[in-house]
């Protein structure tokens, strides 16, 4: 049976049609290419097969080569294409996406110095995209923001900055908690895409609610709204980014044009011979169960065939391998071929070496602690029973300094105090 897709080009459809010969294992480059007007797949088994093998996105340069360009090349920047792409991307969207100068100097940095890191972002997108892009419409925000943990976390759930922000969206502590993102020694919501991407809309939208301008609203979250109102007064009251950029931190001032350079480029890569790289499995491929007992991620390897590594990756938010399903229950994320074979044996996962699972006992609300005269934070830590290290992330701190009267937020083992 012939196998047939359909890939969109610049000029018409292109069909995609593999003879009976060809088993489902050959590449993209084996492929017979054809124009028609025809349709999808019917058959479903065969589609998702294929989307499974394929992951919806190819990395094949015969296909995405469009201009036939040589495999290093690096084109040149042609101002004229620029703006008239950009104006474009800019008629599509309530963001200002209008070329400027400064705009086009990112766009040329991260088209010659940062073509793998882009190629990868592309390999990354299927899995991540669709997420961000659920969590936008529902808050009615303009989808361009999709880019902006390309800006931030390069699409890695586990990202962490040098100031201790964490996840796709990088959120600090404080920010992750006002949010209503749960963090404690298990569980980092700022880590999980679904939770994560929630909370980022959601404080988007305040911002922009705040600032009545899209580029302010990124720059506060950057820099922190502190910065914006001071960089706001001390322009003389003007109201765009583009106005009080010099007023602003060194690195917020590049922040709005490297994410105005990074849709550009997301949007038209292929026309400056950058492609995916490392494609990762889609979103679509990937379901959730419940998990009602606490569960280590060897257990879960064992019981669904799937990499240790791989339950890890695809369930970030976990900090220590272990879903602590004690009272309340957690999501976790599998592909969907592997869940059969994980509820067949879910009566017994937990029975896989039972004696190396933790007794886990959760403080649902942190310990307010107020620093004395002497207090360390050493001291302040063996008193709780947790690391430095925690109580550095828990409340921002990026060295050991504390003063007399300051307020840590401890989050401590009860049969610690």
């Amino acid at each position: 049976m012939a196998l047939v897709i359909v890939v969109q080009s610049e000029s018409q459809d292109i069909l995609l049609a593999e003879n009976d010969s060809l088993s489902m294992n050959d590449s993209l480059d084996k492929k017979v290419l054809k124009p028609i007007n025809g349709a999808l797949l019917d058959h479903e088994v065969e589609w998702l097969n294929w989307v499974s093998l394929q992951h919806c996105v190819t990395s094949d340069t015969a296909l995405l080569n469009i201009r036939d360009f040589a495999e290093d090349e690096i084109p040149s920047l042609d101002t004229a294409e620029l703006k008239q792409r950009m104006s474009l991307l800019n008629a599509a969207s309530p963001m200002d996406l209008s070329w400027n100068p400064v705009v086009h100097s990112r766009i040329g940095f991260y088209s010659s110095k940062r073509r793998k890191h882009l190629g990868t972002m592309l390999g990354r997108a299927p899995a991540y995209f669709p997420i961000f892009e659920e969590a936008l419409d529902r808050h009615d925000l303009p989808m361009e923001l999709k880019y902006l943990p390309v800006v931030e976390s390069g699409l890695n759930p586990t990202a962490r900055s040098h100031a201790g922000a964490r996840g796709l969206w990088q959120f600090m502590y404080a920010t992750a908690k006002y949010q209503g993102l749960r963090i404690d020694s298990y569980i980092d919501e700022r880590r999980d895409p679904y939770r994560s991407s929630e909370a980022a809309c959601a404080f988007l939208s305040k911002l922009y609610k705040t600032y009545g301008d899209w580029y302010l609203a990124l720059a506060a979250y950057n820099a922190g709204s502190g910065n914006v109102n001071r960089a706001i007064r001390r322009s003389g009251g003007k109201r765009s980014f583009w106005e009080i950029r010099f007023y602003l931190p060194r690195e917020t001032r590049n922040y709005v044009p490297a994410f105005m350079a990074v849709v550009y480029l997301m949007e038209y890569h292929a026309e400056h011979n950058i492609y995916p790289i490392n494609i990762q499995p889609p979103h679509a491929l990937l379901d959730t169960v419940t998990v009602t007992e606490v569960l280590r991620f060897d257990q879960i390897s064992q019981a669904a065939g799937i990499k240790q590594s791989d339950v890890a990756h695809l369930n970030p938010m976990y900090r220590l391998d272990v879903i602590p399903a004690t009272v309340e229950h957690w999501p976790l994320v599998l592909p969907s071929a592997k869940i059969p074979a994980f509820l067949a044996l879910q009566d017994s996962v937990s029975n896989f070496k039972p004696d190396l699972t933790p007794d886990i006992i959760f403080v649902q609300e942190p310990v307010t602690y107020r620093v004395k005269s002497g207090d360390v934070l050493g001291k302040i830590a063996d008193r709780y029973g947790v690391s430095v290290r925690q109580l550095r992330e828990w409340n921002d701190l990026s060295g050991s300094f504390i003063r007399i009267g300051q307020k840590l937020l401890i989050h401590a083992n009860p049969k610690s105090y």
